[in-house]
């Protein structure tokens, strides 16, 4: 009998402490479970899916919160970031969007993040060879040279390729190049995406064929080929409203002058309920400073290596080569979380 006393004490004990054990996992896995889904945008283009991959590694990885990312067109991001349908947006090129900028962040709707790299500039360009065989040096030469780049589905005039539809810089561009008088020279093509917008550019300069086009860095398209930009009048604050104005009304198209893009840092924004439901990783964020010069080189790699489109692989390496950079962003059990995830790919 005492041996069989002593049997039932052995199970009674390893039967409560399975059902602890359960009981804390059980527990560890709904607090993990519990933690809300951190929305980004997507914009499309090849710095925010790099800046959104190495924000979305550390945050899964690091924080423990899952993230999820929803493509949608500048309008439709403003829109989301007010109302909360996203918690990050990671690049406002805030003089593209300046109006809603200035009345969100007034209304305590979104707050600005800070940097995420220094400077981004956005200019017309055609490749360097292209400029000097036919001494080309400002956006008012081009009205000579529309045969170089004619438009095939109407010879009559040249084509510009655009940037992406439903980019706020796309429409700017089409008021400014009305302004210059370009319109009546160029048919001007939307492109329906930033890859078909790349692919064009480097497929000109892979043939040795002129392209007349708007583009911004850092991309790996800068990078990687030799372009000359064009040079415009000077940035002048009163010219780049009456842009923005004619933009939202063509009754006051065309306008007589315009100026170039002005170059501001580009930063990261959030909605105000980040503050809330995820204070580490907004805390995180507001430390994330990628830089043009390592994002040019992560999108030059993940061209170079035909990664493109697996962005999660382009922040990897990002991580892995910078981490005496975002080792500052993170708190030291992140860190500690991210390097073991990183050892084990």
């Amino acid at each position: 009998m005492q041996l069989i006393k002593f049997k039932w004490k052995h199970w009674l004990l390893l039967l409560t402490v399975l059902m602890m054990s359960t009981l804390v996992v059980g527990c560890a896995a709904e607090e993990i479970a519990e933690k809300p889904v951190i929305k980004f945008g997507d914009n499309m283009y090849e710095s925010i899916w790099i800046n959104n991959a190495i924000a979305t590694f550390i945050i899964e990885k690091g924080y423990g919160y899952p993230v999820e990312t929803i493509v949608m067109s500048t309008s439709i991001a403003q829109v989301s970031l007010s109302k909360g349908d996203i918690h990050v947006w990671m690049e406002i090129w805030k003089q593209n969007v300046i109006e809603w900028h200035d009345k969100e962040i007034a209304a305590g709707n979104i707050e600005n993040g800070g940097l995420v790299f220094e400077g981004g500039p956005q200019f017309f360009l055609i490749p360097k060879w292209v400029a000097e065989e036919y001494n080309i040096k400002t956006i008012f030469d081009m009205k000579e040279h529309w045969e170089l780049v004619k438009d095939p589905e109407d010879p009559s005039k040249g084509a510009f390729t655009n940037s992406c539809i439903g980019w706020e810089c796309t429409k700017i561009n089409i008021v400014k190049l009305e302004a210059y008088g370009l319109t009546d020279y160029y048919n001007i093509i939307s492109t329906g995406s930033a890859g078909a917008q790349e692919a064009a550019l480097a497929g000109a300069q892979k043939k040795h064929n002129p392209v007349f086009s708007y583009y911004f860095a850092p991309t790996s398209i800068m990078g990687m080929y030799d372009w000359y930009i064009l040079e415009e009048p000077e940035y002048d604050e009163e010219i780049w409203a009456q842009i923005k104005a004619a933009v939202d009304d063509e009754t006051l198209r065309p306008l007589d002058e315009a100026c170039a893009y002005e170059t501001l840092p580009v930063d990261k924004f959030f909605h105000k309920s980040l503050k809330e439901i995820a204070p580490d990783v907004r805390e995180m964020l507001m430390k994330m400073m990628v830089g043009v010069d390592p994002l040019n080189k992560t999108a030059a790699l993940a061209k170079e290596t035909e990664i493109a489109g697996v962005w999660e692989k382009a922040a990897v390496w990002y991580l892995s080569e910078y981490d005496n950079v975002w080792k500052t962003w993170v708190t030291t059990d992140a860190y500690d979380k991210i390097k073991a995830a990183l050892a084990g790919l």
